[in-house]
């Protein structure tokens, strides 16, 4: 422990040290931390290398360092939480503002640049993407479920529609199913129901969305007493404008009625069910059906007689589903075969004038289910979206349906002339 010139014999005798001095010992360094006769020794070297004892708050320094690296870590940590938070409540936020947009507005998957869509559009989807909740209603090809789409790598679970062809249907009903799909995915209009996808699983599957109303039919039978005069002409404005959109795109519905519209909300309806609607090419005027079950108290005489389908008579159906909507829910042709339908057209009646309904209401009705109309008129729809549009405008023409019963709307719910 002693220099080499200074050496005595064991270190406590040395005139000058190798490395530091502890009192009169020769020391390689400094007690740290050595256990003494009642407390820890701890020892710092001055400049001229001699150990002295540390101050009070010395041998806490070890310690202190510690207790700063720790908290040092324990703030990254939470820094770190707090961005990843941060980040998952914005990627939450972001995907709650998706759901809404795709629960209350049309959602857009089929025409993401804007170009008009077409078959090869269509997005097709897993049947692990699709969850049937309950049936809403079935018919002769299929049963229409109400689901939910959650779209692959998403979280989002979104309301829809889901039609479902019959495993016992053949070749041929396949195939129209599917030009459904392409007419409905061709079709963006504010009142005609979107195609929001396809999924072709061993049964075929039409996805659409869901309008939490059901269908007009059963909602002005079921809110009867709530609806007043406004309310119900402004429905058949809003058919009338989607049915002038299918007549400039050239296409015949085939089907409309008041069961084939839905509710999205109580100001804003969708035509629906275009699995009877055909397109008809530029140079023709009429569409040629095959055998099936047809509509026929919704039918004009022409189609019934020779299966000849126009715009025109897609006015005579129109005709129909206001005088539905004038009756609240009413059967056209009530207690009536359908196979007598044809001699009852022929001899010229038609359906009665509804109870709340004036005679220039009722004269829409009527020239909708005129043959002449029918058969002469020329780019009908936008004639008669202008005689309706009118007839709404016309406020002190009409009194509101006041709420209460059925007794007393009719005693005093008609629209006046």
């Amino acid at each position: 422990m002693c220099a080499n010139v200074t050496c005595q014999p064991g270190p406590e005798h040395c005139v000058k040290c190798l490395h530091f001095k502890d009192g009169p010992n020769c020391v390689e360094k400094c007690p740290d931390g050595l256990q003494g006769a009642n407390s820890f020794i701890f020892k710092y070297a001055e400049v001229n290398n001699e150990c002295h004892p540390c101050h009070a708050n010395c041998t806490q320094g070890t310690p202190l360092i510690a207790a700063g690296v720790i908290g040092g870590l324990f703030m990254v940590v939470i820094m770190v939480l707090s961005v990843a938070v941060s980040l998952r409540r914005k990627n939450i936020k972001k995907k709650r503002a998706l759901r809404r947009f795709l629960e209350t507005e049309l959602v857009e998957p089929l025409t993401p640049s804007g170009t008009a869509p077409n078959q090869a559009q269509l997005r097709i989807l897993k049947e692990t993407e699709l969850k049937r909740v309950k049936i809403l209603g079935s018919g002769a090809f299929g049963t229409v479920y109400k689901g939910i789409w959650v779209p692959e790598g998403e979280t989002v679970k979104i309301p829809v529609a889901i039609k479902i062809l019959n495993e016992a249907t053949g070749p041929k009903a396949n195939v129209e199913f599917m030009d459904e799909a392409l007419i409905m995915a061709s079709m963006e209009h504010p009142h005609l129901v979107r195609l929001l996808g396809v999924c072709l699983s061993p049964t075929i599957q039409l996805v659409t969305q869901l309008m939490p109303h059901g269908c007009l039919l059963d909602y002005v039978h079921e809110h009867k007493d709530n609806i007043g005069s406004q309310l119900l002409l402004n429905w058949c404005v809003q058919i009338a404008k989607g049915m002038m959109y299918l007549e400039e795109r050239r296409l015949v519905h085939r089907d409309l009625a008041a069961r084939n519209v839905l509710v999205k909300s109580p100001n804003h309806i969708k035509i629906t069910d275009f699995g009877l609607a055909r397109l008809l090419d530029v140079n023709e005027k009429e569409y040629n059906a095959d055998g099936g079950k047809m509509p026929i108290k919704w039918m004009a005489l022409e189609c019934i007689h020779y299966r000849k389908f126009t715009h025109q008579s897609d006015v005579w159906s129109y005709g129909v589903t206001i005088w539905e909507l004038m009756t609240f829910g009413g059967k056209p042709y009530d207690g009536i075969s359908t196979r007598d339908i044809p001699d009852l057209l022929e001899k010229g009646e038609r359906l009665p004038q509804p109870p709340i309904c004036t005679i220039d209401v009722y004269m829409v009705m009527v020239k909708c289910k005129s043959s002449v109309t029918v058969s002469k008129t020329g780019a009908p729809f936008i004639i008669l979206f202008s005689a309706v549009k009118k007839k709404k405008r016309a406020d002190a023409k009409f009194v509101p349906v006041p709420s209460g019963s059925s007794d007393q709307r009719r005693a005093g719910a008609k629209f006046r002339p």
